[in-house]
Protein backbone atom coordinates (compact mmCIF):
# COMPACT_ATOMS: atom_id res chain seq x y z
CA UNK A 1 0.00 0.00 0.00
CA UNK A 2 2.65 2.43 1.03
CA UNK A 3 4.82 2.00 -2.31
CA UNK A 4 1.14 2.70 -4.29
CA UNK A 5 0.54 6.25 -2.60
CA UNK A 6 3.92 6.86 -3.24
CA UNK A 7 3.63 6.31 -7.21
CA UNK A 8 0.28 8.36 -6.91
CA UNK A 9 1.61 11.03 -5.18
CA UNK A 10 4.50 11.02 -7.77
CA UNK A 11 1.90 10.48 -10.44
CA UNK A 12 -0.06 13.67 -9.55
CA UNK A 13 3.03 15.68 -9.05
CA UNK A 14 4.55 14.60 -12.47
CA UNK A 15 1.12 15.45 -14.07
CA UNK A 16 1.65 19.03 -12.80
CA UNK A 17 4.72 19.62 -13.42
CA UNK A 18 4.10 18.43 -17.18
CA UNK A 19 1.11 20.52 -17.52
CA UNK A 20 3.15 23.49 -15.74
CA UNK A 21 6.02 23.09 -18.78
CA UNK A 22 3.71 22.93 -21.58
CA UNK A 23 1.76 26.05 -20.61
CA UNK A 24 5.14 27.83 -20.15
CA UNK A 25 5.72 26.59 -23.63
CA UNK A 26 2.53 27.70 -25.19
CA UNK A 27 2.51 31.38 -23.36
CA UNK A 28 6.30 32.26 -24.40
CA UNK A 29 5.65 31.21 -27.97
CA UNK A 30 3.60 34.12 -28.11
CA UNK A 31 4.77 37.09 -26.38
CA UNK A 32 7.28 39.49 -27.70
CA UNK A 33 8.26 41.36 -24.31
CA UNK A 34 8.16 40.75 -21.02
CA UNK A 35 9.58 43.20 -17.83
CA UNK A 36 10.80 42.39 -14.27
CA UNK A 37 7.90 42.30 -12.95
CA UNK A 38 6.76 39.16 -15.33
CA UNK A 39 10.74 38.11 -14.25
CA UNK A 40 9.92 38.14 -10.39
CA UNK A 41 6.32 36.27 -11.15
CA UNK A 42 8.30 33.40 -12.71
CA UNK A 43 10.70 34.07 -10.23
CA UNK A 44 7.79 33.47 -7.55
CA UNK A 45 6.05 30.54 -9.33
CA UNK A 46 9.43 28.43 -9.58
CA UNK A 47 9.76 28.97 -5.67
CA UNK A 48 6.38 27.62 -5.52
CA UNK A 49 6.98 24.55 -8.31
CA UNK A 50 10.07 23.54 -6.10
CA UNK A 51 8.17 22.68 -3.28
CA UNK A 52 6.81 19.95 -5.17
CA UNK A 53 9.04 16.90 -4.98
CA UNK A 54 9.20 18.20 -1.01
CA UNK A 55 5.75 17.88 -0.57
CA UNK A 56 4.91 14.91 -2.68
CA UNK A 57 7.82 12.95 -0.71
CA UNK A 58 5.56 14.28 2.50
CA UNK A 59 2.05 12.75 0.96
CA UNK A 60 3.76 9.60 0.17
CA UNK A 61 5.08 9.13 3.45
CA UNK A 62 1.88 9.83 5.19
CA UNK A 63 -0.69 9.45 2.65
CA UNK A 64 -3.95 10.29 5.74
CA UNK A 65 -2.29 13.11 7.05
CA UNK A 66 -4.49 16.29 6.62
CA UNK A 67 -1.64 19.01 6.75
CA UNK A 68 0.85 16.66 3.97
CA UNK A 69 -2.81 16.71 1.66
CA UNK A 70 -3.95 20.56 2.44
CA UNK A 71 0.24 21.73 2.08
CA UNK A 72 0.32 19.81 -1.47
CA UNK A 73 -3.00 20.77 -2.86
CA UNK A 74 -2.28 24.65 -1.43
CA UNK A 75 0.86 24.48 -3.81
CA UNK A 76 -0.93 23.46 -6.76
CA UNK A 77 -3.20 26.06 -6.33
CA UNK A 78 -0.59 28.83 -5.92
CA UNK A 79 0.94 27.53 -9.32
CA UNK A 80 -2.56 28.37 -10.81
CA UNK A 81 -2.91 31.52 -9.10
CA UNK A 82 0.58 33.00 -9.83
CA UNK A 83 -0.13 31.53 -13.44
CA UNK A 84 -3.18 34.04 -13.83
CA UNK A 85 -1.32 36.76 -12.09
CA UNK A 86 1.48 36.04 -14.85
CA UNK A 87 -0.86 35.63 -17.51
CA UNK A 88 -3.01 38.94 -17.03
CA UNK A 89 0.65 40.58 -17.02
CA UNK A 90 1.66 39.16 -20.14
CA UNK A 91 -1.37 40.50 -22.03
CA UNK A 92 -1.19 44.06 -20.67
CA UNK A 93 2.27 44.77 -21.95
CA UNK A 94 1.70 41.82 -25.14
CA UNK A 95 -2.50 43.04 -26.05
CA UNK A 96 -2.07 40.53 -29.53
CA UNK A 97 -5.45 38.68 -29.82
CA UNK A 98 -2.83 35.75 -30.81
CA UNK A 99 -1.45 35.79 -27.00
CA UNK A 100 -5.20 36.34 -25.34
CA UNK A 101 -5.89 33.02 -27.91
CA UNK A 102 -3.03 30.99 -26.59
CA UNK A 103 -3.28 31.81 -22.88
CA UNK A 104 -7.02 30.25 -22.94
CA UNK A 105 -7.37 30.98 -19.20
CA UNK A 106 -10.89 28.98 -18.69
CA UNK A 107 -9.20 25.46 -19.52
CA UNK A 108 -5.39 26.17 -18.85
CA UNK A 109 -6.61 27.80 -15.31
CA UNK A 110 -9.76 27.60 -14.08
CA UNK A 111 -10.41 24.39 -14.33
CA UNK A 112 -7.54 23.02 -12.62
CA UNK A 113 -7.87 25.05 -9.93
CA UNK A 114 -11.45 24.47 -9.72
CA UNK A 115 -10.28 20.40 -9.85
CA UNK A 116 -7.55 21.36 -6.70
CA UNK A 117 -9.97 23.08 -4.44
CA UNK A 118 -12.58 19.51 -5.22
CA UNK A 119 -9.63 17.65 -4.02
CA UNK A 120 -8.96 20.13 -1.07
CA UNK A 121 -12.58 19.68 -0.02
CA UNK A 122 -12.55 15.85 -0.18
CA UNK A 123 -9.25 16.08 1.91
CA UNK A 124 -11.07 17.61 4.95
CA UNK A 125 -13.91 15.44 5.00
CA UNK A 126 -11.72 12.38 4.28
Amino acid sequence: MAIKNSYFAYLISFLVCTNLWQYHHVIYNHVDKINARIIWQNILLLLIVSMIPYLTIFVANNPFSLLAQVLYGVDFILMNIMHYVMAKSLMDINPEKSLSDALNIKNALVIPSILFIVGLIIAFLG
